[in-house]
């Protein structure tokens, strides 16, 4: 500690280093309390301990923090710092499910329109084969291999090779299916 004249008496002020450390000292008894605060006042994701240490942090860095209002000072920081973190989670929320602020697709518009229009012909195309064929397309949609649509319709795998083979030519794909 040093001294400093106020009105011809000498007042001891406490120096950096003192001021740090009984700022510490006090952040360490009144810690539970805040982590209390941050808790009732912070939901879920949110962890108690960083809001606290923020304000811990906030109020390190305050260089005229009156010693005997620290408690105050950080109640008043993480209670607001617990305000922050919810408004921003409720806007984040808000945006999220906004239909008009979700962000447009990737897809290239022409890409699309020319799977909608693929879609159609090969709609199309399946509707115009026989019940079989149509169940071949069936079982390929839902992922049945060669081996599996083999035992289905009672034949070898190779069997069932054939009949895709045929399927797609009566199709007119120029892609396998399968």
């Amino acid at each position: 500690m040093r001294g400093e004249p106020i009105g011809g008496v000498v007042m001891p002020v406490p120096d950096a280093s003192t001021r740090t450390d009984d700022y510490w000292q006090e952040c360490i008894r009144i810690r539970p309390t805040l982590v209390r605060i941050a808790a009732r006042r912070c939901a879920a994701p949110v962890d108690p301990d960083d809001i606290v240490n923020e304000a811990l942090i906030r109020g390190a860095e305050f260089n005229d923090l009156d010693m005997s209002r620290i408690e105050q000072f950080l109640v008043s920081t993480v209670t607001r710092l617990c305000a922050d973190e919810i408004r921003r989670r409720t806007v984040a929320t808000r945006m999220a499910n906004h239909p008009r602020l979700v962000p447009p697709s990737a897809e290239d518009p022409a890409e699309f329109a020319c799977d909608k229009a693929e879609a159609r012909w090969l709609a199309i195309r399946i509707l115009a084969l026989p019940r079989r064929d149509r169940a071949l397309v069936d079982m390929l949609a839902d992922g049945m291999g060669h081996s599996e649509i083999a035992r289905e319709l009672g034949t070898t795998t190779q069997g069932a090779h054939s009949a895709l083979y045929r399927l797609r030519k009566r199709i007119g794909a120029h892609r396998p299916i399968g």
